[in-house]
């Protein structure tokens, strides 16, 4: 296991632990994430274990760009595409329908997975250079408190990833606000980061 506050200096590295199934410690724009390979099932299955986190609560996903997501994502309404624009970049996570077969280990009970594509931060950077995913599930033991820092990480959790890049502190705040669009609708999952009043006044309708 690697620890450095120099983040930018080993993403490098950081890449070649995803690309051969590891898993990495790493700061969102919001807390420490556990990021892995979201195509590779044995990596994301580790990271159930290292959370204590059942199967049947699906991981969400960091995207490299919104190029990236439409790569890989059918059927974006315009509705969907006005809130990308809006809210992209930012830590705003839209349920879409992936174009390609996926892990159910992603995937909720309508097949949809959950993607943002958040601000210029380590974890962003990190799926720029494996290839534009990266799974965004917070690194902290299901059900506790989100980690603003390494030393908030539980040691099972730490214990179970391959390299940690400790960038110090991060902003915290509140996670990604959660989103489905159901016809000209939007459905808030979650509320987090972003507001209800912001996405009206955005101009959307909630459900």
């Amino acid at each position: 296991m690697m620890k450095d506050t120099e983040c930018g200096s080993l993403l490098d590295d950081a890449v070649e632990v995803i690309r051969s199934g590891g898993l990495v410690i790493v700061p969102t724009e919001t807390f420490y994430a556990l990021a892995a390979d979201p195509f590779n099932e044995e990596a994301l299955r580790r990271v159930f274990r290292a959370k204590l986190r059942e199967e049947n609560k699906p991981l969400p996903l960091i995207a490299a760009d919104r190029q990236t997501v439409d790569e890989l994502i059918m059927n974006v309404t315009p509705l969907v595409s006005r809130l990308m624009d809006c809210f992209w970049p930012g830590s705003l996570t839209i349920l879409l329908e992936p174009a390609v077969p996926l892990s159910t280990l992603l995937q909720g009970p309508t097949g949809k997975i959950g993607v943002r594509v958040p601000p210029p931060c380590p974890a962003r950077h990190l799926a720029e250079r494996v290839g534009g995913w990266i799974t965004a599930t917070s690194a902290n033991l299901s059900g506790h408190a989100n980690p603003r820092r390494v030393a908030d990480i539980a040691e099972h959790v730490q214990q179970a990833a391959d390299m940690i890049l400790d960038s110090g502190a991060t902003p915290g705040g509140n996670p990604s606000t959660v989103v489905e669009s159901i016809g000209e609708c939007l459905r808030v999952v979650r509320e987090g980061a972003i507001s209800l009043s912001v996405i009206k006044d955005a101009g959307f309708k909630l459900i």
